[in-house]
């Protein structure tokens, strides 16, 4: 029995855990938060392994490349695919709440007390990736400044004497295949993490699926396949690649993201995901991690059907004016969302606060936040790896040339 379920690929094992977790949830309800420690460990193994895992792969990946105008060329490509798409989502948001119309009649009740941030400037973002202290920054898990300290890594090696650059890169080299080779075993425990999770969230917020919240529910999941589809056209289009074949490859991190609502968790498994598509590490080492942290279309999404569902509440007047200011203040807001679970309630706070909306739609909407993260999530992360295949698709050529590293 045993040598048998080790012959099982990876994917079917997580579909059939997805699908028992999802059994558990609907029998037991509320009841089968007991086994929710057996998702925590699975949780906390990911982001334990994601984070030195994507400094060395970083740092290994940059390092690789002969000529630092190739990373240039890579960090302008993702960062205008990432901009486009997250525009894309907010403004898709703002129709899709148009259409379904999920706060009208509803009446407002109820509190919601958490503090309420300022919005920051565009510089304020830009400073607040640039650590002060890359000690503190590892001790916080600030992963942003962590990618940007360990991107600088990688291009300061490419300006060294060959002899110190070869001894560099071997090293990272090394550490990177170590890094991968623990993810390997953290997937082995992959199924019973994932079952644990998905029982949890179905068992307790499973039954807030049906009545007014339905709308809510299937306006952010209308949004979500949309956005998934064109994501898909993208990757089509620029690259020529199969849909079909694509998600099948992609179907461990999907699953994954649904399971984990973790952008950060994923990272590992989106690498993978990267390696199986055939893109280089000296691409998908710096796309994904970037990514994790600033491609949030699901985010986008949210505030944007967040921000109608409670101005249709109070049957507030719209107009075009708002709508810009929303999205820009979403696109702003979106960058500095944590890759990990929940980390969109704050921002929603601010967007809502910020046009002077009831907050009880926060608390609201924190009450089935689980249920719209793990879709939003797992949308992110397929953004960051079609981002990843376009990139890796358009630079093919020029980094056969410098030889990059294969992972």
């Amino acid at each position: 029995m045993w040598k048998k379920y080790k012959e099982t690929p990876l994917l079917t094992k997580l579909l059939v855990a997805m699908v028992i977790g999802i059994l558990l949830g609907v029998i037991f309800g509320k009841d089968i938060v007991v086994i929710k420690p057996f998702g925590s460990v699975f949780l906390n193994l990911l982001k334990m392994a994601a984070i030195p895992l994507v400094v060395v792969n970083l740092i290994s990946g940059i390092s690789a490349l002969d000529d630092p105008k190739i990373f240039g060329r890579v960090g302008a490509k993702i960062m205008l695919y990432y901009c486009l798409t997250t525009v894309g989502a907010i403004t898709l948001g703002l129709l899709v709440g148009y259409l379904f119309q999920p706060g009208k009649g509803f009446l407002l009740e109820g509190s919601y007390d958490a503090a309420i941030e300022t919005i920051p400037s565009l510089g304020a973002t830009l400073v607040g990736l640039i650590p002060s202290n890359i000690f503190e920054a590892l001790t916080n898990g600030s992963f942003d400044k962590i990618v940007v300290f360990s991107a600088f890594t990688g291009v300061a090696i490419l300006f060294l004497k060959p002899e110190e650059k070869a001894v560099l890169t071997k090293g990272f080299n090394a550490l990177a295949a170590l890094f991968n080779k623990m993810i390997g075993i953290i997937m082995w425990y992959a199924p019973i993490g994932i079952c644990a999770l998905m029982a949890c969230t179905v068992g307790t917020y499973g039954s807030q699926l049906f009545g007014f919240l339905a709308k809510y529910l299937g306006a952010s999941y209308s949004a979500v396949l949309i956005h998934i589809c064109a994501y898909l056209l993208i990757l089509k289009v620029l690259t020529g690649y199969s849909s079909l074949t694509f998600l099948k490859k992609a179907s461990p991190l999907i699953i994954t993201a649904l399971g984990t609502s973790s952008s950060l968790a994923c990272v590992p498994v989106n690498l993978n995901c990267a390696d199986d598509l055939g893109c280089p590490r000296s691409v998908s080492s710096f796309t994904v991690p970037l990514g994790s942290q600033v491609n949030k279309d699901g985010n986008g999404i949210m505030l944007a059907i967040t921000f109608l569902f409670a101005a249709q509440a109070i049957n507030a007047p719209l107009s075009l004016g708002m709508l810009v200011k929303a999205l820009l203040i979403s696109l702003i807001l979106t960058t500095g969302a944590g890759g990990v679970p929940g980390g969109g309630i704050v921002t929603i706070a601010i967007v809502i606060d910020a046009f002077g909306l009831p907050l009880e739609v926060v608390g609201i909407v924190s009450g089935i936040f689980a249920l719209i993260d793990m879709g939003f999530t797992m949308m992110n992360c397929l953004g960051d790896l079609v981002g990843t295949m376009v990139v890796s698709h358009s630079e093919r050529k020029k980094l056969e040339k410098a030889s990059p590293a294969k992972g």
